[in-house]
Order: structure tokens, then sequence, then C-alpha cells
């Protein structure tokens, strides 16, 4: 039970730096790929295909096609092909919104501050993806301190409340919107990692 959730902890680390810019040394690092791989296989045999044809997609690509293929796809200039903010496909395309107070209150909940020198907003799938590392995490650890947070209940409740509301539709635009084979299967991957979950 524990390794399993040191696997998802361990994909779930590996898949949001992925929905990152691309950096060369995390992309094309082999050890990062072959743990990305081998923890997705042991978890699910199709994650575990899926995992395999991203990695190996990178190799048809440099670091610049992809950063090139996410500013399409996540950042314009012009039009936006996949949004990664909860709160566009919850609140109707409004940003920093009721829904993105709501997910920062759910951190503050689980004892986590928002850092301030945080880029992003804490509903961008990069920040909730890290998240929900950190509950599993302290799921694995058994932190049961003064919180006394049942962290599996608290992960669930993320899922059930701030990912499954709107990843669906997050992935379904990336799919339809690039023929680029790493993000299509990454996201074809994060669609399978929340069925599996």
């Amino acid at each position: 039970m524990i390794e399993t959730l040191i696997f998802k902890a361990n994909i779930l680390n590996i898949l949001a730096g992925y929905y990152c810019e691309p950096d060369e040394e995390f992309f094309f690092n082999y050890e990062i790929r072959r743990i990305f791989v081998d923890n997705s296989e042991k978890i699910d045999s199709e994650l575990g295909t899926y995992a395999k044809i991203i990695v190996d997609s990178l190799n048809n690509y440099s670091n610049l096609d992809l950063l090139r293929e996410y500013t399409k796809i996540f950042l314009g200039p012009f039009d936006i092909i996949a949004h990664p903010y909860a709160s566009v496909y919850l609140e109707g395309y409004t940003l920093n919104g009721e829904i993105t107070q709501r997910i920062l209150h759910f951190y503050n909940q689980c004892g986590l501050l928002f850092d301030e020198d945080v880029k992003d907003l804490p509903d961008n799938i990069v920040v909730m993806l890290q998240f929900l590392n950190y509950l599993f995490e302290n799921e694995i650890q058994g932190n049961n301190d003064f919180l006394n947070i049942d962290w599996k209940s608290k992960r669930n409740e993320f899922v059930d409340l701030y990912i499954i509301t709107w990843v669906p539709k997050f992935i379904e635009k990336i799919i339809n919107g690039t023929q680029n084979e790493f993000y299509k299967n990454l996201a074809l991957f994060t669609k399978k990692f929340f069925e599996v979950i």
C-alpha cells in the first residue's frame, strides 16, 4: 500500500515538471525518464505504456521545439489552446477569482502556506499537481501533527472538488489542439492517471 502511494507521489512530481516550461536538464534527464516509466508501469500497464510513449517521443524534439509548443498550448500569445488554470474552466474564464481563493484556502487548511515568490496562481495545473504530491507525501509519512488531518480523505476531497471538475476539459483541449506527440500523450497519460489514482 505504502509502495503504491510512493509510486503515485513520484509520478505526480514528474508530471508537474512536464507541465512546466520545458527545461533541457529535466525533460532530457535519463534517470527522471526511467523513474517515470518504472513507477507508471507499477501502477497500471496502460499508464506505463503512455509513460513510455511520452519519454520516447522526447527523442523527436529539441528543447526549443518543446518550448514553442508549450507556448502555443498554454501561453498564447493569441489564442491559448488550453488554459492551465482551474478558475478558467470553473468560473467562465475568470483568473484569480473565487475558485482560486477556495483552492488557496484548501492549501492553508492542510498546513501549506502559498509562497508569495511562486510566479503563478494557486490554481495552475503545476501547483495543483505539486500540492497533490504534498498530500501523498504526508500520507506516506503518516504525518498526524497538530492539524490532525486524514491525508487520504483530504486527497480524495481535493481530487473530487478541484481536479476532476476541470482537468478532463483541459486534457481534451490539449489532445484536440496539438499534433505534438509529447504533449498529446502527456494529456492522455494525465487522463489515465486520474482514472487510476
